[in-house]
């Protein structure tokens, strides 16, 4: 009996210090596999958790991710044609050459996401905070970008033709050598913005009137 007993608690003590060392030994941030397999199995992951994952390459057609946190995510190459983010977490998100057309993003968080080379061609991002992100050579045509804040963000060689920033803050941010012909800043925020060898092109000016070319009367440079 005191054999049996003894053994009994060795293995007591065996597992629990197993146990004690695989929870120590957890990511911090990692996200719930649940929530992932649910995404990829339906499409939808309303509200779910997947800081941290890694979803490069998946095929999220048509996804609805009303609300989701998916902050420090690795989205590049991603397939989120018509995708529902609205209201999402995606600080630092990496979404790189990701398709995005026709995706929902309206007061999503993607401060300081990577969005270069992204394909968000007319896109909701309405209210969506994008300050610090990164838009290089991104093509945005036709996006809608009403009162969105693109403070500091970096988007240069990127096409903005036709689409519509009215009330967006763009203080700071870099737009060289992008194409932004036909797009629409009304009441919009230039101050410090970098307009160098950008194209606009029949573009409405913060004041509503039709580019002029010149850019420094609304604080920007050019």
């Amino acid at each position: 009996m005191k054999i049996k007993s003894g053994l009994l608690w060795f293995c007591a003590l065996v597992l629990t210090v197993f146990l004690s060392l695989t929870t120590f030994n957890l990511p911090a941030h990692a996200f719930s596999s649940s929530d992932y397999d649910h995404l990829l199995q339906t499409n939808e992951c309303n509200g779910c958790d997947l800081t941290g994952a890694d979803l490069s390459g998946k095929d999220l057609y048509g996804s609805a991710l009303i609300g989701a946190d998916l902050s420090g995510a690795d989205l590049s190459d991603s397939l989120l044609i018509e995708a529902k983010l609205s209201g999402a977490n995606l600080t630092g998100a990496n979404l790189s050459y990701a398709e995005l057309s026709g995706v929902k993003l309206s007061d999503a968080d993607l401060t300081g996401a990577d969005l270069s080379d992204a394909k968000l061609s007319n896109a909701e991002i309405d209210h969506a905070t994008l300050s610090e992100a990164i838009l290089t050579a991104a093509n945005l045509e036709g996006a809608i970008l009403i009162e969105a804040d693109l403070s500091g963000a970096i988007a240069q060689s990127a096409n903005f033709d036709q689409a519509i920033l009215s009330g967006s803050n763009l203080s700071s941010a870099d737009f060289e050598g992008s194409s932004m012909r036909d797009i629409t800043l009304s009441n919009a925020i230039l101050t410090e913005a970098n307009f160098s060898v950008v194209d606009l092109s029949r573009a409405r000016m913060p004041n509503d009137t039709i580019y002029r070319g010149d850019v420094s009367r609304f604080g920007a440079y050019q």
